[in-house]
């Protein structure tokens, strides 16, 4: 989805997971975001500057927008019976996560064990975002991975169709914070499918941390545990997928984590929306060129940016 160019970048539609089907006369919009050679965003793009072809044929640009977008984190973390014994390490961790995010990030902070709940509701205050590290607590339960990326996707799901449209204009990321013991969420097959599908449709970005523990029975047959759900999410939305042996590992993990979501975020936040036409049947291939020299791009059909 990404490459440096000079004077060309593109991108194959048909390779993409969750690439929507284009049909014959159908207008195409993708996403562009650029840097320029000192990693800047660059804001100053027009449509003249951009040239979109549909399978090598001129598509032709009827819409060029700035799309000035923040990203927007949900941090789920597991409070359950793997991390009780490192609960200090892993507070810890997550204040060196935190610190590598942008001050204005929006973050809603959840534990996940009994059930979903929020210890930090939406917001920016930093100084109560880290106090609320506090409220994680022990609990002996199992806890619920997919119960709280499934209650996650469906707070993004409902702000994307809200009537206000202005509410849904962010890009949202999940980082989940989990372990590989027993699972308390007990979905349907429906669910997971709706998961999925709330994470295609709303462009989310997906990281997890799975903290393994030898003591505790995993069982991956079943694909609806959160190992495969994780593993799936990561994969299908270009996120990061990490499986860990050791707490200690958590204070240099997650600061890594909080870098690359800043850096998603620099490139996010700052993109244009091209909309075009193209001249005959759905295309298979999406390219773009510019006489803009020196420029790092991506090209892609959702604004993702892992």
């Amino acid at each position: 989805m990404k490459c440096t160019f000079s004077r060309c970048l593109s991108l194959a539609l048909v390779a993409l997971m969750f690439a929507p089907a284009l049909r014959a006369q159908q207008s195409i919009q993708v996403y562009l975001s650029a840097v320029d050679s000192e990693s800047k965003p660059v804001t100053d793009l027009r449509a003249e500057d951009i040239g979109i072809q549909a399978d090598g044929s001129p598509c032709k640009v009827t819409k060029f927008e700035a799309i000035n977008w923040p990203v927007k984190l949900t941090l789920m973390v597991d409070n359950g019976p793997v991390h009780n014994d490192a609960l200090r390490q892993l507070r810890d961790a997550l204040r060196k996560f935190l610190a590598e995010l942008p001050t204005d990030m929006d973050v809603t902070i959840v534990s996940t064990d009994p059930a979903p709940r929020f210890i930090y509701k939406a917001g920016t205050d930093r100084v109560k975002m880290l106090s609320s590290l506090d409220l994680l607590t022990p609990d002996q339960g199992a806890p619920k991975f997919i119960d709280a990326m499934s209650e996650a996707a469906d707070r993004v799901d409902k702000d994307k169709k809200d009537k206000n449209k202005e509410k849904g204009n962010y890009f949202p990321v999940f980082m989940m914070v989990g372990s590989a013991g027993l699972e308390g969420s007990n979905p349907r097959d429906y669910q997971i499918q709706k998961l999925f599908k709330q994470v295609q449709d709303n462009a989310i970005t997906v990281h997890v941390v799975m903290q393994q523990n030898p003591n505790r029975s995993v069982d991956i047959g079943t694909g609806t545990n959160q190992i495969e759900i994780g593993l799936q999410l990561t994969k299908g939305t270009g996120g990061r997928y990490e499986s860990i042996n050791s707490e200690t590992r958590l204070s240099t993990l997650l600061p890594e984590y909080g870098k690359q979501i800043a850096t998603s975020h620099q490139r996010q936040s700052h993109q244009y929306r091209i909309t075009c036409q193209p001249d005959g049947g759905a295309p298979k291939q999406i390219t773009a060129n510019t006489t803009r020299a020196g420029l790092s791009a991506a090209l892609t059909i959702d604004g993702r940016i892992p």
